[in-house]
Formats: C-alpha cells, sequence, structure tokens
C-alpha cells in the first residue's frame, strides 16, 4: 500500500508540542469510546526514559497551518521488547497516516535488533483499544498479530501529603486484568466514574516478530557438531 501525504509533513517532536499532543490523544480516546484518560504528565513521563531520545524514537505528522494530527512513539526494553504508541486524529484517518507512522515506528524498532542479545526473540507490540477498529485493521494489514483482549483499570489516588492542590501531581495506578473467555467473549462496555478517578478499558496487543531467538538455532548447530564428532 503506497502512503502518500497531501498537505501534511513529518518532523521530531519537541516539548513545546506537549500540550497539543495531550489534546491529540486525549481527542482521539474519546473518539474510541469517550473517555479522555492521558494527560500532560504520562506523555513527559514516556518521553524522560533513560533509554528514550526524541529525536530518534519519536514523530508528529504536521498540516501546513501546524496543527499536530499524527503521532508515534517507539520504546524498549533491551532492545528486545519492543513498544510503540500510535494517534491519529479522527478528522484526518483513512489518509494513509497511521500506515506512514507504524511503518516509521517498525524501522526504528529494527534499528533495537541488531542491540538486542541474540538468544531473545525480538518483538515490536502495540496496545489497541479495543473500540478502534481502524487501528485493528491497520496492524493487521502490517502483518502483526492479535493476542487475547484484556481489561485495564486506571486509578487516580486522591493526594494525601497536604500539598495544595494547584501543585499536587495526581498519583495513577494501571492493572491490567486478563481474561480467558470460554466460548465467545461477552463485550465490555468501557466504564469511567464521574470524577474520572478510576476508569475500565478492553484493550488487545498486536505483536509482530522481528527476529526469533537464536537458542533453537544455536541448539541445532551444536546437535550436528557432536553428530559429526561421532561419525568420525
Amino acid at each position: 500500500m503506497a502512503v502518500l501525504l497531501k498537505n501534511l509533513t513529518a518532523r521530531t517532536p519537541n516539548t513545546e508540542d506537549l500540550a497539543a499532543l495531550t489534546e491529540l490523544v486525549s481527542l482521539c480516546e474519546n473518539s474510541e469510546d469517550g473517555m479522555a484518560g492521558s494527560t500532560l504528565e504520562e506523555l513527559l513521563s514516556t518521553w524522560q526514559q533513560p533509554d528514550f531520545h526524541l529525536a530518534n524514537d519519536a514523530w508528529v505528522i504536521v498540516t501546513t497551518r501546524g496543527q499536530i494530527v499524527g503521532l508515534a512513539c517507539v520504546w524498549h526494553e533491551e532492545h528486545a521488547c519492543i513498544a510503540t504508541f500510535i494517534c491519529v486524529h479522527p478528522d484526518y484517518r483513512n489518509r494513509g497516516i497511521g500506515t506512514l507512522l507504524l511503518r516509521m515506528a517498525e524501522m526504528r524498532a529494527r534499528q533495537h535488533v541488531r542491540l538486542a542479545n541474540p538468544a531473545q526473540r525480538v518483538v515490536l507490540q502495540g496496545l489497541i483499544n479495543t473500540a478502534n477498529k481502524g487501528a485493528h485493521r491497520l496492524f493487521e494489514r502490517e502483518g502483526y498479530q492479535g493476542g487475547p483482549p484484556f481489561l485495564r483499570i486506571s486509578f487516580t489516588l486522591p493526594d494525601e501529603t497536604g500539598t495544595s492542590s494547584l501543585l499536587a501531581v495526581p498519583r495513577k495506578l494501571k492493572v491490567d486484568v486478563g481474561l480467558e473467555p470460554r466460548g465467545q467473549m461477552l463485550a465490555v462496555t468501557p466504564l469511567c466514574d464521574q470524577d474520572a478517578l478510576c476508569s475500565v478499558r478492553l484493550y488487545r496487543t498486536y505483536e509482530k516478530e522481528l527476529r526469533p531467538a537464536a537458542q533453537r538455532s544455536a541448539n541445532i548447530e551444536n546437535d550436528l557438531e557432536i553428530l559429526g564428532m561421532m561419525c568420525c
């Protein structure tokens, strides 16, 4: 599938984009299940991870008017378990933006392959809200395999330090609950309390193997070497 973006450009984001990106992520979440749960602090915390480099690990899609309509980030654990987050403005979907961002994320992920332990399997994963059908089709079209669904329960914990509410930063806790359906899974309706202190969403992880673990091939080579010695 060719990716042609008209009147749109891709660039590296910067800290001045944080407010616009937070608004974009919240807008995307609202379009999926009517709940916005991402904050400026959460996005910034991802960028502040020690192995995350903004110049190489994030991209935004910008219109000629300067509006940010797409975002992709990539981060990793030991260069083997690589995750990506992709977000496209609802009004700009079905234009190839998501495809371009996912392919850029995969190109960056493949650069980690040579840095990973040869014995480790290297995968790229994307976490998709089950309400975002377009994202599911995108990942499946690009060769990703969907895993079982699970519930993500998020809590915003009240501040108990006595700090002024203007300065207090809400503490957040997320719990993932696996689902083991018996037969056909019943639909799960996203939930959010009135004060947005607790939310429940249904997600699915999509995964693409970038490199299999080398342990099996190494064992085969050892077995063949031993067999050759026995035959001599």
